[in-house]
């Protein structure tokens, strides 16, 4: 029967997603399905509403619906026992919770108002043949009428007074009677959650019982803890506010509670750290709910374009730029970082190169922007190292960029063919070495060619060859430019720096002559003499 119920339901589920019908009709639908069956198959019927929470919470149908939903769902809860269905009333409030939003104020209690018709009744007069002190008894469960309703701890001197009496009579019990590991471990928490009540039993006999039981005296403690969190809750009047003396017995009664809730077993520790957590969540939804509930849900911010003639500012950084900033942090955070033995670490140019090598493998897939090309310090740093251990991979800089520099030996084979050089292919480097290897040579035989000129003209000269510097001065320099190669217009434009070179060089070879000249004409002066 419930498979056959199952299919319809997913034929109008279907037909509502499509809109091929109105869209609230399955909300309507599973209204009317859980009104007329049994607890038991509503329980079905729920858990079908579960596994298609998603469809349902579509805003095309979630508009349509939602307070369908919330109709069926108190009803349901309504219908249900407080005490004997715990699990599925759990169960609806998380649904409810899960598919609404949080800020539906539907769901808020923005007022705070507490369950005051949650009456806990117990003995008033002690029966006969009990073992147990009654006076304890009733003060034990007299707490829960201040717990079930703390604003009326609040301007009333005379019920604090009481309700702190109580309470320290109870903590003093707790410690006087401390449970052992053994009694906190033969009570199986994670068993009993099969089959817990909302409720203890308040019978005078069980009092015995429930004091060794380590989840009866979490509850008390925990209640207590979740009272003095709504006394000190922040964002209230000043006329809700507890006085100075309040204050202080809050705070030192907190302590204990604290302390005893660490000290009952299992795991103590675990627990208060957990409650403390739940209660720190509790105070921000205060504060949320205090300041008008406001929706979480933000707007995407849409990007404006950006002007022509504006720029964009740069990030000012402490020290000039972002690495320098973060070098100066990490001082602080490991300051033997200089004298480590092994900070200084130079890697070999086949390791550095070798993610950038992956990168440039169509066959990896690895998008454009993610590549090491793009990140400059990386470049910066690979350029130093191939400067100073692969100078051919460096002289592929200017041909093909970054990618160039990258040692062929790690490239796939068809990457490595665009960046490997053709046997009859010189690259500009090479021709500017070619030519300028040429043109020394050129002003080496030029500078040859003069000096020997005038070691033979130099041999010939007479005495007087030292009165008239000038004219052999002239001479040598005429005979230097005779012999240089006079250009052709068509390397004019080209021979035009050599040309400015051969003949200061020719001027110094002239003077150099002279000076021999000189020499020359000295000693033949000496020998007629």
């Amino acid at each position: 029967m419930l498979w056959m119920i199952h299919i319809g339901v997913d034929i109008v589920l279907y037909l509502c997603e499509k809109e091929h019908v109105e869209g609230g009709m399955i909300f309507q639908l599973l209204e009317d399905l859980t009104e007329m069956s049994t607890m038991r198959n509503c329980e079905d019927i729920f858990g079908y509403i579960e596994s298609k929470q998603d469809i349902l919470g579509k805003p095309e149908l979630f508009a349509r619906g939602k307070l369908v939903m919330l109709r069926t769902c108190n009803q349901l809860l309504r219908r249900l026992s407080k005490a004997n269905d715990v699990v599925f009333c759990g169960r609806i409030i998380m649904f409810l919770a899960h598919f609404f939003p949080l800020s539906e104020r539907s769901a808020v209690n923005i007022k705070g108002v507490f369950n005051t018709s949650n009456e806990t009744k117990y003995e008033t007069q002690a029966p006969e043949g009990i073992s147990i002190d009654f006076n304890f008894y009733k003060t034990l469960w007299s707490l829960q009428e201040y717990f079930c309703n703390p604003p009326s701890l609040i301007n009333a001197p005379g019920k604090w007074h009481k309700f702190t009496s109580g309470l320290m009579i109870v903590l003093n019990t707790f410690e006087a009677q401390p449970l052992s590991d053994e009694e906190g471990n033969a009570h199986n928490l994670e068993d009993d959650a099969a089959t817990f009540n909302i409720k203890y039993l308040t019978s005078s006999k069980l009092m015995g019982l429930e004091l060794k039981d380590p989840s009866f005296r979490r509850h008390v403690l925990v209640q207590s803890l979740i009272l003095f969190d709504y006394l000190k809750a922040p964002g209230k009047s000043e006329k809700e506010l507890p006085s100075e003396a309040m204050e202080e017995e809050i705070k030192t009664s907190e302590e204990r509670v604290k302390k005893l809730l660490e000290m009952t077993p299992p795991k103590g520790k675990d627990f208060l750290c957990s409650i403390e957590h739940i209660l720190e969540r509790e105070r921000n939804w205060v504060w949320w709910k205090r300041d008008g509930c406001p929706p979480f849900e933000k707007q995407p911010v849409e990007k404006k374009p950006v002007q022509g003639g504006t720029k964009k500012r740069r990030p000012r950084w402490r020290l000039g730029n972002k690495e320098l900033s973060q070098l100066w942090k990490w001082a602080d955070q490991y300051p033997n970082a200089l004298t480590d033995t092994q900070r200084v670490c130079t890697p070999s140019i086949t390791d550095y190169w070798k993610p950038l090598a992956e990168d440039m493998d169509e066959s990896a897939g690895i998008e454009a922007e993610y590549h090491h090309k793009n990140n400059r310090v990386y470049c910066w740093k690979g350029l130093r190292f191939s400067a100073r251990q692969d100078l051919e991979g460096f002289s592929r800089f200017t041909e093909h960029g970054i990618e160039g520099v990258v040692p062929l030996e790690l490239l796939p084979d068809d990457v490595r063919a665009r960046y490997q050089a053709k046997p009859g292919e010189r690259t500009k480097r090479a021709k500017k070495e070619e030519t300028k290897i040429s043109a020394q040579q050129a002003e080496e035989n030029q500078i040859a060619t003069a000096a020997s000129e005038m070691d033979n003209e130099g041999g010939r000269a007479d005495p007087e060859a030292s009165v008239a510097p000038i004219d052999t001065d002239t001479r040598i320099a005429t005979v230097t430019i005779s012999q240089e190669e006079t250009p052709t217009p068509e390397d004019n434009q080209k021979q035009s720096s050599d040309t400015d070179i051969a003949q200061e060089a020719g001027q110094m070879e002239a003077e150099t002559g002279m000076i021999d000249g000189e020499t020359d004409a000295d000693v033949d002066l000496d020998a007629v003499g």
